[in-house]
């Protein structure tokens, strides 16, 4: 199948690793919602792959299309990213038991918040 100039956009993109449809959507001033479509087309074209990171879609280049070796490393950052996440997951419902202000809650979502998206970043810079 033909890939179209923003397909190929997309995919120079992701070929530094994976992408969140937000990530991408900043990263290419367009709509989450039209990053989200794109790399589901790209997808169906069987030149990326989804993987699903506790809320969080990320999307990569299929086996055929990245370097073995790069594929195995890949792997194994991917786990480390599930492991965190999972980590994170753990550590949120414990504090969500805690008897704290709606302030203090805040803050603590504020920073649940910035750390997956430092992993999603992560995710996506995967060298």
């Amino acid at each position: 199948m033909p890939i179209t100039e923003r397909e190929s956009e997309i995919l120079d993109r992701v070929r530094n690793g994976m992408n969140s449809p937000t990530t991408l959507a900043k990263d290419l001033g367009i709509t989450q919602s039209g990053a989200t479509q794109a790399l589901q087309k790209l997808e169906q074209k069987g030149i990326l792959v989804r993987t699903k990171i506790g809320r969080s879609v990320l999307y990569r280049l299929t086996e055929e299309e990245s370097s073995p070796r790069r594929s195995r490393d890949l792997e194994e950052d991917l786990e480390l990213i599930r492991e965190s996440y999972n980590s994170l997951s753990k550590v949120w419902s414990h504090v969500l038991r805690l008897d704290l202000s709606q302030e203090e809650l805040k803050k603590v979502r504020e920073a649940r918040n910035l750390l997956e998206e430092i992993l999603i970043r992560r995710g996506k810079s995967l060298d």
